[in-house]
């Protein structure tokens, strides 16, 4: 069998992320045609996406501040939005935690949804090497984030240079949800992730009658609970 090489481990990230940036090209456009609406001058848009790079908290941003919201529920709001993201750290820590702490930040700034659906499938595969070879599986993780990072600023900047170009009825706000529901597909397929997913589907429904859209705040904190307390109970199990 022959063993996987850096090279090869981070090309095979940037092949298996490649697909997803059918959703995450529209998406990207919708930020940087939002962000010029709100005002953001469009090289601080730009930058956000280099530094921040996080879609979902991007846009939402954005919007609030277009709304005329303030600093504190801009902050609080984003924050909340992206709590999602101790989940995925608390799933791929026992990946990664041999790693050099330089590698270990990079990814920690890769590690975005769409990054972390894919990277995490590699390391559950079957196919891991064995113990007295060496593991180049986070060169996979970094291809895959590398991918989206490239993706996200391509799209930033053509919804920044064309964004009052493009027509109204193409209608691009499709892609937003269309991407989290792929996500979706693939992060069912772990068990924490089937735990989140149920928890927070529940909460949604339960807490559908709380005003200022605080019933999905409530679903995001119970699914991420639910999907920590799943990933704990599995790393006691083993």
């Amino acid at each position: 069998m022959r063993l996987p090489s850096r090279l090869g481990e981070f090309l095979a990230g940037c092949r298996d992320e490649s697909p997803l940036l059918l959703g995450v090209a529209p998406f990207g456009m919708i930020y940087g045609i939002a962000a010029l609406a709100a005002g953001v001058p469009a090289w601080i848009a730009q930058l956000a996406s280099a530094v921040v790079f996080a879609g979902a908290a991007q846009l939402v941003i954005v919007q609030m501040l277009a709304a005329g919201a303030g600093f504190v529920p801009i902050a609080l709001t984003s924050g909340l939005l992206n709590l999602r993201h101790m989940l995925y750290s608390a799933s791929m820590a026992e990946y990664v935690r041999h790693l050099p702490r330089r590698w270990r930040l990079l990814l920690a700034y890769v590690l975005t949804d769409e990054a972390y659906a894919v990277a995490v499938l590699r390391y559950q595969r079957r196919d891991a090497p064995p113990a007295d070879a060496p593991d180049y599986r986070h060169w996979y993780f970094l291809g895959a984030g590398f991918t989206l990072w490239v993706g996200w600023q391509l799209s930033t900047a053509v919804g920044l240079v064309f964004g009052a170009t493009i027509p109204p009825e193409w209608e691009l706000d499709f892609a937003v949800p269309l991407t989290f529901i792929a996500l979706l597909t693939l992060l069912l397929r772990e068990r924490a992730g089937q735990a989140a997913a149920v928890v927070a589907g529940a909460g949604a429904l339960l807490f559908a009658a709380l005003p200022y859209k605080l019933g999905l705040v409530a679903a995001i904190l119970l699914g991420l609970v639910a999907g920590a307390w799943t990933v704990h109970r599995l790393e006691r199990a083993r």
